[in-house]
């Protein structure tokens, strides 16, 4: 039989014994002012989950167990008396040893509004109750494995600062950590991006293979290269963070609606900044909607003044939603693609990466048919 919990001013308690591990269990703190609420979360998460559960009441409570124990994920209700949620994670965000630690909030609120100010809170992920348990442990695992990674390269970082005398041994050490926890990283975040959609994988498959075309066509260094081909699938990883009744819906957006979907650049630069991943990443998810002539989204960027390789995926992606089925169209023949890409030449992209595109066009069609 389970354990009961204790109470929030009491240590971290195993609800099973732990079995001998080298790595101790994920800490994972509960907010809701609902006893039963925490208890049904705390139950669900124990089952299925090698944690350890700490549960709060309210923010005051959050913010006393923060300064004695930090935990790996906090699983956060939105609507409490007293101190709200999003004020909870707007001072979490202000403490330096807390800012760090992933928060998911679970709430019963499902306007866009409060979904769009979560994620400017500090949030990683927005559940609405009630909620599919096996979508909320996939979540919760998936931050989890982040955090978890996240943590074992900031360990890897310190190691090296502290051991200045063998530096050059270290400098190599690392650069394998970093490349082998990248990829790590790279397919947490590609899972948790295909959980929102089951046709997201070869989308972003086909991405990855037309950026890498477009970016050797254009003449970036083979380094260049090889890393557009690893980070180009990470480039709508912010859509974790934006609700399927948006991702899905079958119809034109509303004024809030296209706000909120625009939101996705903002949680995947958010997302990859956390991860401490490679630039590249993060300027992919950021600015891949910019538009040459100025008229993109979110900075309004124009030019030269876009990242290149933001530049390259914008096209690799336009080219791919124009020929492939969305819930909102049919797919358009390759020729009118074509037609539409040639036409936005220096108006929405780089007029040198579709130059690109035209010199490699065959082999466009080649992923594409391979990649269906």
């Amino acid at each position: 039989m389970m354990r009961p919990c204790r109470s929030s001013s009491e240590n971290w308690r195993h609800f099973y014994p732990m079995a001998a591990s080298v790595k101790m269990p994920n800490k994972i703190l509960i907010v809701d002012d609902i006893a039963q609420n925490r208890r049904l979360l705390a139950e669900l998460l124990v089952q299925s989950l090698d944690c350890q559960i700490r549960m709060a009441a309210t923010g005051a409570a959050v913010l006393d167990m923060i300064e004695h124990d930090l935990p790996d994920l906090i699983l956060l209700d939105i609507m409490m008396p007293g101190m709200d949620g999003f004020q909870v994670s707007r001072l979490l965000q202000d403490k330096q040893k807390a800012r760090e630690i992933p928060i998911i909030f679970i709430t019963a609120k499902t306007d866009v509004e409060s979904k769009v100010e979560a994620f400017r809170n500090g949030g990683v992920d927005y559940v609405t109750k009630p909620f599919n348990k096996d979508e909320l442990l996939a979540r919760v695992k998936a931050q989890l494995r982040l955090k978890n990674l996240q943590d074992e390269l900031r360990q890897k970082n310190n190691m090296l600062a502290n051991r200045e005398e063998h530096l050059s041994h270290l400098v190599d050490e690392k650069t394998q950590t970093i490349e082998k926890m990248t990829l790590g990283l790279v397919t947490v975040l590609e899972n948790a991006n295909l959980a929102n959609d089951d046709e997201t994988g070869n989308h972003i498959r086909r991405v990855s293979e037309y950026a890498t075309l477009l970016a050797d066509t254009y003449g970036a260094d083979r380094t260049f290269v090889k890393r557009i081909k690893l980070f180009a699938s990470l480039h709508d990883v912010g859509k974790v963070g934006i609700a399927d009744a948006i991702l899905k819906k079958p119809g034109s957006y509303t004024p809030e609606e296209f706000e909120a979907m625009k939101q996705h650049v903002v949680i995947g630069h958010r997302m990859l900044d956390n991860a401490e991943i490679d630039p590249m990443a993060r300027n992919i998810a950021y600015y891949h909607h910019e538009k040459w002539d100025g008229s993109g989204y979110v900075n309004g960027l124009r030019g030269e003044s876009i990242p290149l390789e933001a530049r390259i995926v914008a096209l690799a992606d336009v080219f791919d939603a124009l020929t492939t089925v969305r819930i909102y169209k049919k797919a358009f023949p390759v020729a009118e693609a074509e037609r539409i890409i040639l036409a936005e030449k220096g108006r929405h992209f780089d007029p040198l990466v579709v130059e690109a595109f035209f010199k490699r066009k065959e082999e466009f069609i080649r992923i594409k048919e391979l990649l269906a």
